[in-house]
C-alpha cells in the first residue's frame, strides 16, 4: 500500500476507494481476536424510479467521510420465518468487506466473495444472520453483496429495454468493483474466488458462463446450485413478466407500456404480486417466478445463447462443486397425505423438467422407472418419505451436479473438486428433524452454510460457537480449512493437518473422485450410474 492508502492507527481506520473515504470498524470474532469491517459500500446508483428494471449505473462519489460501520439496506423482499411482511428496500447496491485482524495491514491476500442464496427471491449479503467469524480465522478477505431479487431483479419482458437478469449484471457491477478497489483494503485483484450456496452457487457457474463477467474471478465454489440444475434458467420469462402486469391491472401486450407502468407500481405491490404468476403446479415444483433466463435481446446481454452453447464457453477456472446428501429435507412442506400424493402425481412433471424430454411415451416410462427405483411402486406413505427426499434430492440437486463433473473431467482442463457434505451435526437444528416427526436422514440443503458462517439466528439455546474438541467444530474447521486453501491456491489440500486428514485430488478423466465430508472424510471413486443415465428413452 502507499502512504495515501495506509490504514489509520486508530480504531475506526478509514481508507479512501474512488469513489471516497470510508471509516470501517472492529468488531469481536466469536473464535476470538478481532476483525475490521466496512459495510454498507455502494458499488452501483441505487435501481430506483427511471432506474428500476435497468442495468447497474455507476456509483456516485461522496464528500467528506462515510460511516462503513453498519449494514445497508438489503433487496426489498418478503421476510422469511415466516412470509408475514416486507423488509428491505430497492436501494440494495450494497457490498461488506471483511478484513481479519491480523493481516488488516498486510498486501495481496486472498479474496472471497460470497453470493448470497435465497431462490432470487430472499436472503441478503448482510452479517446480520451470516457472519463472517468462521472465515476470518483464515487470513482471507470477505466481500459479500446484496443484489436486485424477484421481479425487481430478473423481469425479463423480451425487449432491450427490461431483458431480464438486472440481478446478475448487479453481481458482475460488484465484482468489478471489487477488483477495482480491493487492493486498497490489502486484497489481491488478481486472487478473487466466488462462492455461493444454492441460488448462490448456481449466479457463481453463471457468472463463470457470461461474457460480462471475464477476467473479474479467478475460481469458484459452486454449493448445491449450479446450471444443469433443472431450476436455474426460468420458464416462459415474458410471459410472466405480462402477466405481473396484469395481475398489477394492465392487460397491455406492448413491452414498452407494460414497463412504464411498472415503473409507476410501489415496489411493496409488485413482491407481492410476483407470487402470483405460477400457477399452483408451477408454484411446487419451480419455486422461482422470477429468475435467471436467457437475455439475447439486451444490448448488453449477461446469458446471451442456450446454456447448452454456454458450457462451451465456460472460463476454464479451478472450481469446487457438490452438495448434500439429501438436499430435499429443506422442502418438505408437511407430511399429510394429500401432500404426499401429489407429490408423487408430480413425478412425472420433475422428470420432464430434468429430462428435457417431449416425447409423452418416453417421460411416462422413464417416471415408471422413476417410481420403481425409488419407491418399489408402492403408494405414497409417511414411511417412504425418505424415499421422495433421496429421489427429488437426486433429481434436483445431485445428477446434475454429478453429470457436470463427469463433463468437465473429460475435458482435461483446470482442476474441479467434486464433493458430498453428508455431515449432520447440531449447528442446524431448523432442518435436524423434519417438521418434529422423524429423525434426520442426513444433511440438508444449506447446512454445510453453518460451518462457514456464524449464523445467530439457528443458535437460540446457545449462542457460542462449537467448542473445540466437539465434531461439529471439527466440521468447522475443515470446511473452512478446505474452502480458505482453495482461495489462496487454488488447491483445497495442499498438506494434510489436524483436521484435514485426507488429501483431496481433483475429479480426473482416469479417476472419477469424490470426498465424503462427513462424520469422517472420505475419499471416494465414483462408479455407480443414475437411472437416467442407464435409461434408453436418454
Amino acid at each position: 500500500m502507499t502512504d495515501s492508502t495506509q490504514y489509520s492507527a486508530m480504531e475506526r481506520p478509514v481508507i479512501t476507494v474512488q469513489q471516497g473515504k470510508l471509516q470501517g470498524i472492529f468488531e469481536d470474532n466469536v473464535l476470538g481476536s478481532r476483525y475490521l469491517a466496512f459495510k454498507g459500500i455502494p458499488f452501483a446508483a441505487p435501481p430506483v424510479g427511471e432506474l428500476r428494471f435497468k442495468d447497474p449505473k455507476p456509483p456516485a462519489s461522496w464528500e467528506g467521510i462515510r460511516d462503513a460501520s453498519k449494514n445497508a439496506d438489503v433487496s426489498i423482499q418478503l421476510q422469511t420465518l415466516p412470509f408475514s411482511s416486507i423488509i428491505g428496500s430497492e436501494d440494495c447496491l450494497y457490498l461488506n468487506v471483511y478484513i481479519p485482524h491480523n493481516i488488516y495491514r498486510t498486501t495481496r491476500n486472498p479474496v472471497m466473495v460470497f453470493i448470497h442464496g435465497g431462490a432470487f427471491l430472499v436472503g441478503n449479503g448482510n452479517d446480520i444472520n451470516k457472519r463472517p467469524d468462521y472465515l476470518m480465522a483464515k487470513d482471507v478477505i470477505l466481500v459479500s453483496i446484496n443484489y436486485r431479487l424477484g421481479a425487481l431483479g430478473f423481469l425479463n419482458i423480451g425487449h432491450e429495454e427490461v431483458s431480464g437478469n438486472q440481478g446478475l449484471k448487479d453481481q458482475v457491477a460488484a465484482l468489478k468493483w471489487i477488483k477495482e478497489n480491493i487492493e486498497i483494503f490489502g486484497g489481491d485483484p488478481n486472487n478473487i474466488t466466488i462462492f455461493g450456496v444454492s441460488a448462490g452457487g448456481l449466479s457463481s457457474h453463471l457468472l463463470m458462463m457470461s461474457p460480462l463477467s471475464k477476467g473479474l474471478f479467478h475460481k469458484a465454489i459452486l454449493q448445491s446450485g449450479m446450471a444443469k440444475c433443472f431450476w436455474a434458467i426460468a420458464e416462459n420469462a415474458e410471459d410472466k413478466a405480462f402477466k405481473l402486469a396484469s395481475i398489477l391491472g394492465n392487460d397491455s401486450k406492448n413491452p414498452s407500456e407494460v414497463i412504464k407502468f411498472l415503473q409507476t407500481i410501489p415496489a411493496n405491490n409488485i413482491i407481492k404480486a410476483q407470487y402470483e404468476v405460477f400457477t399452483p403446479q408451477e408454484a411446487r415444483i419451480a419455486n422461482i417466478p422470477f429468475g435467471p433466463s436467457i437475455d439475447e435481446k439486451s444490448t448488453k446481454p449477461f446469458l446471451p445463447y442456450p446454456l447448452s452453447q454456454l458450457f462451451d464457453n465456460e472460463i476454464d477456472i479451478p472450481v469446487i462443486v457438490g452438495c448434500t446428501s439429501h438436499e430435499y429435507i429443506m422442502f418438505v412442506k408437511d407430511t399429510t397425505q394429500e401432500t404426499l400424493d401429489t407429490t408423487y402425481a408430480d413425478l412425472e412433471v420433475y422428470v420432464k423438467k430434468f429430462t428435457n424430454l417431449e416425447d409423452s411415451k418416453k417421460i411416462a416410462r422413464l417416471t415408471e422407472k422413476v417410481k420403481e427405483h425409488y419407491f418399489h411402486n408402492k403408494p405414497p406413505t409417511k414411511e417412504n418419505i425418505p424415499s421422495f427426499i433421496r429421489c427429488l434430492s437426486d433429481i434436483a440437486f445431485s445428477i446434475p451436479v454429478k453429470s457436470y463433473v463427469n463433463d468437465q473431467r473429460k475435458k482435461k482442463r483446470a482442476p474441479i473438486y467434486y464433493y458430498n457434505f453428508s455431515y449432520v451435526g447440531n449447528e442446524m437444528n431448523n432442518t435436524k428433524y423434519i417438521l418434529n416427526e422423524m429423525p434426520m436422514i442426513g444433511a440438508s440443503h444449506t447446512d454445510d452454510m453453518a460451518y462457514l458462517f456464524y449464523q445467530p439466528i439457528y443458535k437460540a439455546n446457545d449462542l457460542e460457537p462449537p467448542a473445540i474438541g466437539t465434531k461439529d467444530r471439527d466440521v468447522l474447521e475443515i470446511l473452512t480449512t478446505m474452502w480458505t486453501n482453495f482461495a489462496k491456491t487454488g488447491n483445497p489440500t495442499p498438506a494434510v493437518d489436524e483436521y484435514v486428514t485426507t488429501i483431496w485430488p481433483p475429479a480426473t478423466a482416469d479417476s472419477f473422485n469424490l470426498l465424503d465430508i462427513g462424520d469422517t472424510l472420505q475419499l471416494l471413486t465414483i462408479t455407480d450410474h443414475s437411472i437416467f443415465e442407464d435409461s434408453e428413452d436418454l
